[in-house]
């Protein structure tokens, strides 16, 4: 009973802790559309050649805000943003890029932000929410990828990233500073970004889509509220209980069971 006990209740813990954790396959977007696009849970296409890369941290001295110059409202920068006529962006869309980049690295103080429209009213108002905070749930389609970026005014060197699905299947991209170390594909994300323009890019199958695009500070690890954060540990210590229960009431019984009385031989 022992040696059952032992490979029910530490067996599986020592296999657990030194089973590494498989990441989910990478996605591609798909799609064609001159209106905003997503990703049908129909139309995911798994990317069997996708691996994980290792966790990297970006260097501090990329990210440091100390010394950063203190960020100037410019509200023209942002109104002369092209949208999805802009097919490859141009030094406007570069510029408010840089623009956003530098209100989340100096800190500069924006109203809260509230949660995300859905993406065709995003398509619908673009020129009026441009520049506006929101918060949205993503899950990521790829691994973050970093970005080198050339001299500009946010003083970055570096950024990442990433194309992720909303709650309706949509696309989005965002573009961010900050990277946990370890955020793979298939991660459910918080993204609190600003919305940029419609961008519009060609898929690996040759087709076009356009899809919201984010500038953000980081992007946040999300566990929803509905799912119930129980004990891992839990069944296999009822399992062991129940195991140590049925030994002692064994001992017991075996203890209690009636002994044969001793015949005495007569002697001849």
């Amino acid at each position: 009973m022992l040696l059952v006990l032992f490979l029910i209740v530490v067996v599986p813990r020592w296999s657990d802790q030194n089973q590494a954790p498989e990441a989910p396959p990478g996605m591609i977007p798909v799609g064609h559309s001159d209106e905003v696009v997503g990703l049908a849970p129909d139309d995911q296409t798994p990317n069997e050649e996708a691996n994980v890369p290792e966790p990297v941290a970006l260097s501090p001295e990329d990210q440091s805000a100390s010394g950063v110059e203190p960020f100037v409202v410019d509200e023209s920068i942002l109104a002369r943003v092209r949208d999805g006529e802009a097919v490859d962006p141009g030094p406007l869309e570069e510029e408010a890029k840089y623009y956003l980049l530098h209100r989340w690295r100096a800190g500069a103080s924006e109203p809260a932000a509230g949660e995300a429209p859905r993406a065709d009213e995003i398509a619908a108002q673009s020129r009026s929410i441009r520049g506006k905070r929101y918060l949205m749930v993503l899950t990521l389609i790829e691994n973050p990828q970093p970005r080198n970026l050339p001299e500009n005014r946010s003083g970055l060197k570096k950024i990442w990233e990433v194309f992720g699905s909303d709650s309706d299947g949509h696309l989005h991209r965002v573009d961010f500073i900050r990277k946990p170390k370890y955020l793979p594909s298939g991660s459910d994300v918080v993204m609190e970004g600003d919305f940029l323009r419609l961008y519009r890019y060609q898929t690996i199958a040759g087709q076009e889509a356009m899809v919201p695009h984010w500038v953000a500070q980081t992007l946040e690890p999300y566990q929803s509220p509905f799912v119930k954060k129980g004990n891992r540990w839990f069944p296999l210590s009822i399992i062991g209980a129940l195991a140590v229960a049925t030994l002692i009431l064994l001992l017991v019984i075996q203890d209690r069971r009636p002994r044969r009385p001793l015949t005495r031989r007569r002697k001849s």
